[in-house]
């Protein structure tokens, strides 16, 4: 073998040293790193270049419609704005869920000639409203075929730039054309093409039939809808304005009208919800919902008070109560803010009926369920647990201590001991004590609808034979979402409906319904925080509050969901308080219909059964 002593040390392909080594690695993971990042940089940018493109192609160029006589823009987007809405400058109707794909297509008018548009409804508004949908139907496939075109000639004009600067890079870096360069374009459009009509697909086997369930009215459109009396004294200053309202108003309410026959059966009564009202001026605003709507009964789901003293429920406030209760009747369930004084206080105003009990105990505070019958549906409240500034737990505001605290009260109340549950086909025994067993024996004896209460004229009838044993819980509120979800949990299959507050802001409008049909309504703050949101250092959110309609099978059929932001103090009424605008006139009215539930085909529901006496909620052994 022959020696390298006295000669040339060969080169190792390795380097010798560890240094050596973190270089040599560094730099090939550099380069692995540049060659990804170019990669997802070329692939990033033929993939955003169409959808910009598509949706700019989509805004620039607008269809063209004229119907009945009015001129109309048909605009689409791409991610920005998804789902079917018409536009006007006084306010929006919206319906987001048509399918899953982020497409949009949204219609509004073009300088409207107010006074010809009157001349064109001859006075007709449902007729012209059908012969503009007539009219508008007969356009559809052209402006279906607009949109498409649009967005196609998007996309390719966005492959064709990407690809530009993918081949203007290539010759600034000096490399060379690739000999099969239109094929490789043509894969690459290929590919474009198969992803098209890929999500194109998608968009099919998403699309919503029932897409009119979910809508929502934004703007004045939304508060002009709402009330309809005060509709001259808030546009007198603009004649013209008050046209264009009085038009468009009426053509939304005559497709509204439409929907509401084709979506569900007529209605028997009005149900409003409400919460957290912490002591705001906002009753008189209510109370001009409840009346316009012709609500029939009211559910407030607590957290009337701050403190929970007597003291905080002044006799103007009190007033402003009373005011409302004189529309209709209210259940009311006790918040976290309120204390057994609270609840004292409450059992004292006329037409209210407040729903179970809370007691102080050396520790804390006991709460026990309550059931009533009211016009045919049986609702039952539980109230919180809790009470601000209450000791240990019972003032708590951590989540993981309320939760299970919430939890507890719940079993404890309705008797159910932990980790059990009421199956669907055990009856639940309630106590007949004090229920009246005649309909006209209730009426004799002038069964009050609050607690102690005089009843408000024409509030109560019939309230016919009192079921021992319930099937079912049609409406059960509390104050905190988390018990709502407890008592689903306790009673599986057997609550229709849950209202619930606490938390200053609506559930979103998915969450609603679930599956198995339940339908869980968690509102906002009525009284828009009030002292609450000030202690928290809080902006003020919107006054939010449902109303609930009821067809005369008992089926919940929808619900409209209101939420005004308003520009006015709410602990304090406004000057001209009267007028519902005076809170703010920013409104969005988000309407919901209800998938019909499995319940018993022979019920009846209607104001003429009248609301039973309360009754306490011991569960059978």
């Amino acid at each position: 073998m022959s020696s390298t002593r006295g000669g040339d040390q060969l080169p190792l392909p390795l380097p010798f040293t560890r240094r050596q080594q973190a270089e040599q690695i560094a730099r090939r993971t550099g380069s692995g790193a540049s060659h990804v990042l170019e990669v997802l940089l070329r692939w990033a940018l033929r993939l955003v270049l169409p959808l910009v493109c598509a949706a700019a192609a989509l805004r620039a160029f607008p269809y063209q419609a004229t119907v009945q006589g009015v001129p109309f823009e048909v605009r689409g987007t791409l991610l920005s704005r998804p789902g079917l809405s018409a536009d006007t400058t006084l306010g929006s109707w919206e319906f987001p869920e048509v399918s899953g794909v982020p497409f949009g297509v949204h219609i509004s008018p073009v300088d409207v000639d107010v006074l010809q548009l009157t001349r064109l409804a001859g006075g007709d508004l449902p007729g012209f409203v059908e012969r503009m949908q007539a009219d508008f139907a007969a356009q559809v496939p052209r402006i279906a075929a607009w949109l498409i075109a649009e967005l196609m000639l998007g996309l390719l004009a966005g492959l064709l730039i990407a690809a530009a600067i993918n081949m203007s890079v290539r010759y600034l870096r000096g490399r060379p054309r690739r000999p099969d360069e239109l094929r490789h374009r043509a894969l690459q459009a290929a590919g474009a093409a198969a992803v098209t009509v890929a999500v194109a697909g998608y968009g099919v086997l998403s699309y919503n039939p029932n897409w009119v369930r979910d809508s929502q009215l934004t703007g004045t459109l939304a508060a002009a809808q709402l009330f309809p009396s005060e509709l001259t004294a808030y546009y007198s200053q603009s004649n013209k304005a008050l046209d264009v309202l009085g038009s468009v108003v009426g053509i939304q309410a005559a497709l509204q009208a439409q929907i509401d026959d084709a979506q569900t059966p007529a209605t028997a009564l009005q149900i409003m919800t409400i919460s957290d009202m912490h002591l705001s001026a906002t009753y008189p605003l209510v109370a001009r919902y409840a009346e316009n709507y012709d609500v029939d009964l009211i559910i407030n789901a607590g957290d009337e008070s701050a403190f929970g003293t007597r003291q905080e429920l002044t006799p103007a406030y009190l007033e402003g109560i009373t005011a409302l209760t004189s529309v209709a009747p209210m259940l009311w369930v006790a918040g976290n803010h309120d204390s057994p004084a609270t609840v004292e206080v409450m059992r004292t105003i006329p037409g209210v009926t407040v729903l179970g009990d809370k007691v102080a105990t050396e520790g804390g505070y006991d709460v026990t369920a309550g059931i009533v019958d009211a016009y045919g549906l049986t609702v039952a409240g539980l109230s919180d647990p809790r009470v601000y500034g209450g000791p240990g737990r019972y003032g708590a505001d951590a989540p993981d201590v309320v939760e299970g605290l919430q939890r507890e009260a719940v079993r404890e109340a309705l008797g159910v001991p932990a980790d059990e549950e009421i199956p669907a086909d055990e009856e639940i025994a309630v106590a007949e004590e004090d229920v009246p067993t005649d309909g006209a024996a209730a009426a004799e004896a002038g069964s009050p609808v609050g607690d102690g209460a005089a009843v408000p004229d024409g509030a109560l009838a019939a309230a016919g034979d009192a079921p021992a044993d319930l099937e079912a819980i049609d409406v059960f509120a509390v104050h905190e979402p988390v018990a709502a979800e407890e008592l689903r949990e306790v009673l599986p299959g057997r609550i229709r409906q849950t209202v619930s507050g606490h938390v200053h802001r609506q559930n979103d409008s998915s969450e609603i319904q679930g599956e198995d049909g339940g339908i869980d309504l968690v509102e906002g703050t009525t009284g828009a925080g009030g002292l609450d949101n000030i202690a928290r250092g809080e902006g003020r959110p919107p006054i939010q509050f449902s109303i609930v309609s009821v067809a005369a099978d008992c089926q919940f059929t929808r619900v409209i969901r209101f939420s005004i932001e308003s520009d006015q103090p709410v602990l304090v009424a406004p000057p001209a308080a009267d007028s519902p605008q005076e809170f703010g006139d920013d409104v969005t009215a988000s309407t919901v219909y209800f998938r019909p539930q499995d319940i018993d085909p022979d019920r009846l529901c209607g104001t003429e059964l009248g609301i039973s006496d309360q009754r306490p909620w011991p569960l059978s052994e």
